[in-house]
């Protein structure tokens, strides 16, 4: 599929509502012309705000403020012309169907972003940071993803770049002038030297961003234990909402009910799970079911106890995952029974959900997942788990390049895998020759307008 960039694409770039403003954005080289057709005064072409009023046929709909972006000066790499129409969700239409009644298209969702891209404006690094930029849930994701945007994480990566190119240069130069025995850097122990720091590097920024990725898209979260021991109240108080319903009946949550709270540096996706136990309903015993299938695929489990409820069977089963054990009811306890269910466990948080005291367990939680220091770091940030395992093929190709410096494989063979691992490099930054389709498919998941 061929990609055009010489049409004139136009779209909102802000949500079509009734609002005070709402921005018609263009881009494509006859912009301005198709533009005109709908003004009486045509714009001028140079980088300002212009305003004007804008006729279907004679008759006027709208007096509007444009500003217009001349060839390379705007975020497409081309002439770009935003009409900041007054809002409404008729006027709003009604001018996006009148430019394309005089010559432009309806762009897909990120097509914006896509000219951006294919006009070396910005590379598939930023791109992603203004999807996640856009999608951010909260502070910290939003400064990371805005450093991405910036660049931050691209100068760190054509910073390994460098690396890489450094040292294929010195095993090419070594290999062409054989003669030449004091090449630096160039003996197999500096080459291994060399390898394990940038093994170090890949290593390192893969753990980092696995904790940005969650950071991004939020920690699924499960709150999990028997009947009646308060998950749904405690769901509740999380979110502060009556989310889910609330009885001392045994077996009320049947089904999963799901919410999400944001903190000030993380997100957790909360899932409050089917009470376990046996039972002869069939809708209790498939929400049971899905319950335990959850275990697996979640990143944190609240486990929730009573005093006289505490399954282990259940807890053996998350207990070499990320959990916290949450005892509730509190305000029904003695001290001396608090000890007694303290001694059965490392660590353990108490609460009362029915009134609404949780303090304890937010403490922990912002404890156990403020990442802020993750922005002080001078590693690559990758925020798209495409990215993340593109870096841990690199990490294999250096491990199998130490393992056949080992096995008494000549240099020659390494840049075998570097030249590899330079290819995989030049693809995160958008350098590659990726077929249309390909590059096409990669900018669908944006908004329409971006």
């Amino acid at each position: 599929m061929k990609i055009d960039l010489d049409d004139v694409i136009v779209a909102c770039a802000t949500k079509i509502s009734k609002q005070a403003i709402s921005i018609v954005r263009l881009s494509g080289d006859d912009s301005i012309k198709i533009v005109n057709k709908i003004l009486k005064k045509d714009l001028e072409l140079k980088n300002k705000f212009q305003l004007r009023k804008i006729y279907d046929k004679n008759n006027l709909i709208d007096e509007s403020l444009i500003l217009t972006f001349i060839g390379n000066k705007s975020f497409t790499g081309q002439t770009v012309v935003e009409i900041n129409c007054h809002g409404g969700i008729l006027l709003t239409n009604k001018i996006i169907s009148l430019l394309i009644e005089n010559g432009a298209r309806l762009a897909k969702p990120g097509e914006f972003s896509q000219r951006a891209y294919l006009n070396g404006k910005i590379n598939l690094l930023q791109a992603e940071g203004i999807n996640n930029l856009i999608e951010s849930k909260n502070e910290l994701s939003l400064k990371i993803n805005a450093l991405n945007l910036e660049g931050s994480s691209n100068k760190k990566i054509l910073d390994l770049k460098e690396k890489i190119i450094d040292l294929i240069s010195k095993i090419q130069t070594s290999i062409d002038y054989p003669d030449y025995d004091d090449i630096e850097g160039a003996s197999i122990q500096e080459i291994k030297i060399s390898l394990k720091k940038i093994e170090n590097i890949i290593f390192k920024t893969i753990e980092i961003s696995k904790r940005i990725n969650t950071i991004n898209h939020g920690i699924k979260t499960l709150i999990l234990g028997e009947t009646n021991v308060g998950k749904s109240s405690l769901l509740n108080s999380l979110l502060n909402d009556e989310k889910a319903i609330v009885t001392d009946i045994e077996g009320t949550t049947r089904d999963i009910v799901e919410g999400t709270i944001n903190f000030e540096n993380f997100t957790l996706d909360l899932i409050d799970s089917a009470g376990i136990r046996e039972t002869n309903d069939i809708v209790e015993k498939i929400g049971v079911k899905k319950t335990i299938s959850l275990i697996n695929n979640s990143e944190l489990i609240f486990f929730i106890i009573n005093y006289d409820k505490i399954n282990m069977e259940l807890y053996d089963l998350i207990k070499e995952k990320k959990h916290i054990v949450v005892l509730n009811k509190v305000e029904t306890l003695s001290t001396s029974q608090i000890n007694e269910v303290e001694k059965k466990f490392k660590d353990i948080v108490k609460i009362s959900a029915l009134t609404n005291n949780i303090e304890e367990l937010l403490t922990k939680i912002e404890k156990d997942f403020n990442d802020s220091e993750l922005l002080e770091n001078d590693l690559p940030m990758l925020t798209n788990l495409y990215h993340i395992e593109q870096f841990k093929e690199i990490f294999n190709l250096i491990r199998i390049s130490l393992e056949n410096l080992e096995a008494g494989f000549s240099s020659e063979l390494i840049n075998i895998e570097l030249y590899e691992i330079l290819k995989i490099i030049n693809n995160l930054l958008g350098i590659f020759d990726a077929d249309d389709e390909v590059i096409d498919n990669i900018f669908r998941k944006y908004c329409l307008g971006k």
